[in-house]
């Protein structure tokens, strides 16, 4: 494990050397230690470099700044060294900056690590060891270089009281919120540059972002953006007593014109929309319809993001193999251009980082507003991960809080007509509107969120007149996907053979069924860490079970070509990377249950430990709670009962909706027997109340208007 040296200026001037501060370290035979330079006095304009003694540059695995009392700024470089026994290393640390005054400076620190077997090759202490002393050739060195600077640079000027010694001073820090980063030194992009990264990033979006999937469940049945994308219902939810609604237009040009910060969260529900409003963003940037003056729009999904990876890391895994620009370059444009760049990030309830938590994640900095803070950012997440942008002030009045409610009744209509005019059976839509129209409880509970719709869709493409029948009865989220699931079991087996009630097809069905129980434990897993990608390797035990997931619909895999920086990132030497995925969130969550049902028969102690997990983070797995409800076996009055203990009640009614049994729905109605129903509540939450109501008569319920008057019903 590598062990800290910290090099820092010198304090005390009874220590300074014209040549910096040096320090000899003893190691063993062989060793590795991390090795820092600090300097500090500086303005903000700062940046710092290792090199080796014959000019080699070193990267830093650590970089850091922070703002002192007196305005002036401390810099940090870490880099990670290895020694070997019996040789000497020099290393030199390079700072350069503005100083009090104003004036350019340069100031060079020349730190000689002698690296010496110290006798006792089993003491792995090391001794760190302050040299005091002059050394003449190292100052005529100094003396030589501050001439030429002076002559050549009349702006150039020592600091007052040091010469060229850098003794400067240690002033006291302040509060951590002032830290931030500065790019490292490296030369600047060029104009020719950035139009080149500006037009490789349209032409990436062009590749990815261009099509949508209408089929949820076939990743190659999509079609362009344009001729299926739907307005979404968005709120401005600045005053959380009068939602306001925003357009698209609003919230992508946020110019100042309107009331909106320059930090958008964008919440809503899985499967709401959130990451196709990304990929329009993207694409309308391409198109060239939106955000002209920027250079750079960065979607990026924050599932595929892992600790220590800056913005310029990420952006070079977008950008072709020809193009030169390093990360340290992307970064130090970034930083010096913020009013050319909006960053959006995707899927903040799927990354695994925490704002509260202090992190070198370069991520976690910007939102936290450590990083970047004048720079424009969309952030989107689930519901259950708003909390960590509202527990600090600082955040709660740097963001405006928007929330996707998917489609109203109108965008719903529109949708449902491009979907079937794709598909050239324009009647079916109709009849799909006027059945939504009539069925109330698919209608404010479903259909506002496409990718429900988009399953009604293919169902009503696909079934017969009966089973559309059947399908009119549905009432809950988990109905609608246990149907969907059937129905792809039903797809796959059809297409092995013509006759689906014969011997071969039933045979299909049950090889579909124990593929879906084979990965629901991989499913469970991903969900408790948080983790929606999978290696291809991680199924290596189960090759068949893979391929049968894929054609089933419930597993997709993509092999991506990846380029050169992106191969460093994920350190492989392929030129291939498979990944593996469920076409939504939702779907693996509703196949982990399944896993959960097997613990509940098979290993009692173990259900009950993942039980109370689930349960402490009940918001977090809202839709696997739900699921896991309409399992049998006892197991939907055990997660009821332990819900009522520690939930909310409005969460148990929505999950005894779920369950839609009178037993679950007595449980609940023992816990409560009051309940109301406001304007603000969920459809899905004003159905649970009213499902409650029913089963229980012996629980009241009074409704609240608009104007906040109350009625009272039982």
């Amino acid at each position: 494990m590598a062990s800290d040296h910290t090099i820092k200026e010198c304090v005390d001037k009874t220590q300074s050397r014209q040549n910096g501060c040096t320090y000899q370290i003893t190691m063993p035979s062989t060793a590795s230690f991390n090795l820092t330079c600090v300097v500090s006095g500086f303005k903000p304009n700062i940046s710092m470099l290792w090199t080796e003694e014959s000019g080699k540059r070193l990267n830093s695995v650590v970089s850091r700044q922070k703002m002192l009392s007196d305005s002036t700024y401390e810099r940090s470089e870490t880099i990670s060294i290895s020694t070997e026994q019996g040789k000497e290393q020099t290393f030199m640390c390079i700072a350069t900056g503005d100083s009090l005054n104003g004036t350019s400076t340069k100031e060079i620190i020349l730190l000689p690590i002698s690296d010496q077997l110290s006798g006792k090759r089993d003491n792995v202490s090391f001794i760190v060891g302050l040299i005091i002393g002059v050394s003449v050739v190292v100052s005529i060195l100094f003396s030589l270089v501050g001439k030429f600077l002076q002559k050549y640079h009349p702006h150039f000027l020592p600091r007052k009281g040091c010469g060229w010694n850098p003794c400067w001073r240690r002033p006291e820090r302040v509060d951590e919120e002032e830290t931030l980063m500065l790019a490292p030194l490296s030369p600047s992009l060029t104009k020719e540059k950035v139009q080149q990264i500006k037009e490789e990033l349209k032409a990436y979006y062009l590749f990815s972002r261009r099509k949508v999937t209408v089929d949820p469940l076939n990743f190659m049945d999509s079609v362009n953006l344009d001729a299926i994308y739907t307005n979404l219902s968005l709120l401005d939810l600045g005053d959380m007593r009068k939602a306001s609604p925003i357009t698209y237009e609003d919230l992508v040009i946020n110019d100042g014109s309107s009331n909106l910060s320059k930090r958008l969260l964008i919440q809503g529900e899985g499967g709401v929309g959130k990451t196709t409003l990304c990929s329009k963003i993207a694409w309308d940037w391409c198109q060239g319809r939106i955000l002209q003056d920027l250079d750079m729009v960065l979607v990026i999904p924050l599932r595929d993001v892992t600790d220590g990876k800056s913005i310029g890391s990420i952006v070079q895994t977008y950008l072709s193999d020809s193009n030169i620009a390093t990360q340290d370059q992307i970064d130090g444009y970034i930083s010096n251009n913020l009013n050319r760049i909006l960053i959006v990030f995707d899927g903040f309830d799927e990354f695994n980082g925490k704002i509260e938590e202090k992190s070198s994640s370069e991520v976690i900095r910007i939102l936290g507003l450590e990083q970047y803070k004048s720079c424009k950012v969309i952030v989107t997440t689930r519901p259950w991960r708003r909390h960590e942008f509202t527990a600090a002030k600082s955040l709660a009045e740097a963001y405006t809080f928007i929330r996707v409610d998917g489609f109203n009744k109108d965008n719903l209509s529109v949708y449902i007509e491009k979907y079937f005019m794709i598909r050239q059976k324009d009647t079916l839509a109709e009849d799909l509107i006027i059945f939504m129209e009539e069925n109330d409880v698919i209608q404010s509970n479903m259909a506002p969120f496409p990718i429900y719709c988009a399953m009604l869709c293919l169902m009503w493409e696909e079934f017969s007149k009966e089973r559309r029948k059947e399908l009119t009865k549905m009432q809950t989220f988990s109905e609608i996907f246990g149907e969907m699931i059937n129905f792809l079991e039903e797809h796959y087996a059809s297409k092995a053979c013509q006759n689906v009630r014969s011997q071969n097809a039933l045979d299909h069905l049950k090889e579909a069924d124990r593929a879906i129980q084979d990965i629901s434990e991989i499913a469970l897993t991903g969900l408790l860490q948080n983790n929606m990608i999978f290696q291809e390797d991680q199924f290596r035990e189960c090759p068949d079970t893979l391929e049968i997931c894929c054609r089933v619909g419930v597993l997709t895999i993509e092999r991506d070509v990846i380029n050169r920086g992106r191969r460093r990132n994920v350190n492989t030497q392929s030129l291939f990377l498979s990944t593996v995925s469920f076409p939504h969130k939702l779907f693996q969550e509703y196949i982990a249950r399944v896993y959960i049902e097997n613990m509940y028969t098979n290993n009692h102690a173990d259900y009950s430990q993942l039980k109370n997990k689930l349960l402490a983070k009940f918001e977090q797995f809202r839709y696997l709670l739900y699921f896991i409800s309409t399992l049998r076996n006892e197991i939907h009055l055990d997660i009821i009962e332990g819900l009522t203990k520690c939930a909310h009640q409005y969460f148990c009614v929505d999950v005894a909706f779920e369950c839609h049994t009178d037993e679950a729905a007595k449980a609940v109605g023992e816990r409560w027997d009051k309940y109301r129903m406001s304007p603000d509540m969920s459809e899905h939450t004003k159905s649970g109340v009213v499902f409650m109501v029913h089963c229980n008569q012996a629980v009241s319920c009074s409704l609240v208007s608009k104007s906040g008057k109350k009625s009272f019903h039982s």
